[in-house]
């Protein structure tokens, strides 16, 4: 790849950053990742040249990517010729649902659920996870705005105790419908081989699986409720099939974020 290494800018917790940063990873497509806390992110999404504030972002020249499914994208076709490969062998319509749906509802409540549960009154839990591995100027700026951007990420999500309930509710729909895809015994979601499929689906249910390979997951302790969850959910096939596919696949990244 000729001229200037891409960069990825990411949130230190973020199951989007996660599934963006995994695919780069095992494509072999070299990047770097540049950390952001959230609140200054707004700010410097658009310096970047992004047309929206939301991570991840990928800059490669002067073109920017947005959004972990186009940055996939993107890295797939700079990975073509290469042995690795991310394209799905197997039926292509099944392929897309899963991946559409762990994108639009099963991350969504992830994400919901979890800040529900810690922006509210374990802040102290999330943030320190939200802001790892951020220059320290930014850093600064982050706790400086971190009282608006609480409030932002609470009534942008709808995350709030009240709504804990629904999305647990929601969530546990999801699980029952992947649990059953594994019902015939498949290894992977689809097809016979690991495919962008799987970074799909094991990715977004990293913040309540924690995978040992993920630093904040591994680094950040669960509130009370939270933990009542993932003890529950930890007995069900998904959540070991999430464990073994990060085992198996998910080797340690050499991009060092700064």
């Amino acid at each position: 790849m000729a001229g200037k290494i891409p960069r990825l800018f990411t949130f230190g917790i973020y199951s989007y950053c996660e599934k963006a940063r995994w695919a780069l990873e095992w494509l072999g497509v070299p990047f770097v990742e540049v950390r952001w806390p959230p609140g200054p992110h707004r700010l410097l999404a658009r310096r970047v040249g992004a047309k929206k504030t939301t991570v991840p972002i990928l800059k490669s020249g002067d073109i920017v990517f947005q959004g972990s499914g186009k940055i996939m994208n993107w890295a797939e076709h700079e990975a073509v010729g290469s042995e690795a490969s991310l394209v799905p062998r197997g039926d292509m319509d099944e392929a897309r649902e899963i991946e559409k749906r762990a994108d639009n509802v099963v991350g969504v409540q992830v994400r919901r659920h979890c800040y529900a549960e810690m922006i509210c009154h374990h802040q102290h839990l999330v943030k320190p996870a939200l802001f790892m591995n951020t220059a320290p100027f930014y850093r600064l700026l982050g706790n400086l705005m971190w009282p608006v951007t609480r409030r932002y990420i609470r009534d942008g999500y709808d995350a709030t105790p009240e709504s804990a309930p629904d999305s647990r509710a929601r969530l546990e729909c999801e699980l029952d419908w992947l649990d059953k895809k594994l019902a015939d015994g498949r290894r992977f979601m689809v097809g016979d081989r690991f495919s962008r499929v799987d970074i799909a689906v094991a990715s977004l249910l990293a913040p309540i699986v924690r995978p040992v390979q993920v630093e904040a997951y591994r680094a950040m302790s669960f509130p009370p409720a939270l933990a009542k969850d993932a003890a529950r959910w930890n007995k069900r096939p998904l959540v070991r099939w999430v464990r073994n596919l990060y085992d198996a696949y998910r080797k340690p990244g050499a991009n060092t974020p700064y």
